[in-house]
């Protein structure tokens, strides 16, 4: 068997599915007896030391799918996998008798009118269909024809490690130590930054001593400096700006509590969280929303609180209990550390997902 990934989102651009989908090649190329075997097409070039190969193009958006199909055409047999990032890379892929995986996310299924032909042409033609969650998997369901197709949902945390960090791993705390909150995501609306501000801002008095921590960009980043210099926080709210992969891990070994309400923006949401995972991981227990995917990362009031963003007396309830429940965060950050190791590392979903392709 080979193994073919095609896929928009790939490096050197890196964010979730990026980072996916990468660590589905580097997988397969471990697993299977040739590495060569497997073969990413990705959307643009990537120059890489990669243990499979890299078949790429420098071809202009519009004709990127058609360079691709015209190349798989010659080369794809009946028993080859193939994988896709959406719904959208289906186009670049020829008719196939083997398998054809797609991976579902969430968003991109609330129904479009103008794109909504193209995604039931594309649903047609995928024999296997991976949901990142189940509630992407019934907006699916409710919406498309895919009776044809077998269905599943997997957290698609296949680049995180297969093991929880060690309890060890976390700062010892003094009393009179801040508590540190940390988000590390895209910033844009729908995370819920802003509201989570305002938040600490109208409880402030009430809090212990806290400090917040915000790794990423996005379009909303001049947004959050100039609250967070109206709100008066500036001793207390620290943008990090983009935050590589060494120090995300420092900064969640240290962090208390993981700070992404998340809610749904017109037609964006969260349609897992991979970010709570990779919290889970460090024994953080998260603040997360109630729209998308997100209660089904955070557990709430089992690894996390799950909660209407917009609705300023839950968040804010929430906050309260987060920073001053010490014996409370510290029961649900180790049950979120243990739910890691049970259902959201690497090695229990990439075995899900490879028992699934085969049927």
């Amino acid at each position: 068997m080979r193994v073919f990934i095609v896929t928009q989102t790939f490096p050197p651009q890196m964010g979730g599915m990026e980072g996916v989908m990468k660590s589905l090649a580097e997988k397969y190329a471990q697993t299977l007896a040739d590495p060569q075997n497997v073969v990413v097409l990705p959307d643009k070039p990537y120059v890489a030391n990669t243990p499979y190969r890299l078949h790429q193009t420098t071809r202009p958006k519009p004709f990127r799918a058609m360079s691709k199909r015209r190349w798989l055409a010659q080369h794809l047999q009946r028993d080859d996998l193939v994988i896709c990032d959406s719904w959208k890379s289906v186009a670049a892929v020829p008719p196939h008798q083997g398998t054809l995986a797609v991976l579902a996310h969430g968003q991109e299924y609330l129904k479009s009118g103008r794109r909504a032909k193209r995604v039931q042409k594309a649903l047609n033609r995928a024999s296997h269909i991976i949901a990142s969650s189940a509630f992407t998997l019934n907006l699916i369901e409710s919406g498309w024809q895919v009776n044809h197709a077998k269905t599943v949902t997997i957290p698609p945390t296949y680049m995180l490690p297969d093991e929880a960090a060690n309890p060890a791993t976390q700062k010892n705390r003094t009393a009179k130590a801040p508590i540190e909150l940390l988000s590390i995501c895209r910033l844009e609306a729908r995370k819920g930054l802003l509201q989570s501000l305002q938040a600490l801002a109208r409880l402030d008095a009430a809090l212990p001593d806290w400090c917040w921590r915000i790794g990423g960009s996005g379009p909303q980043a001049d947004v959050l400096a100039a609250a967070i210099a109206s709100l008066g926080l500036q001793s207390k709210v620290t943008l990090l700006g983009r935050v590589e992969d060494e120090q995300k891990e420092t900064l969640l070994a240290q962090a208390d509590v993981f700070l992404m309400p998340s809610f749904q923006d017109g037609k964006s949401l969260e349609g897992f969280g991979i970010s709570y995972a990779e919290a889970a991981r460090f024994g953080v227990p998260s603040i997360a929303g109630t729209a998308g995917g997100a209660p089904e990362a955070v557990r709430n009031g089992e690894t996390g609180w799950c909660v209407d963003t917009l609705n300023p007396a839950e968040l804010d309830a929430a906050v309260q209990q987060a920073l001053s429940d010490t014996k409370l965060r510290h029961t649900l950050g180790e049950a979120a550390r243990l739910d890691y190791a049970d259902r959201l590392s690497a090695g229990v979903t990439l075995s899900q997902l490879s028992g699934f392709l085969a049927r």
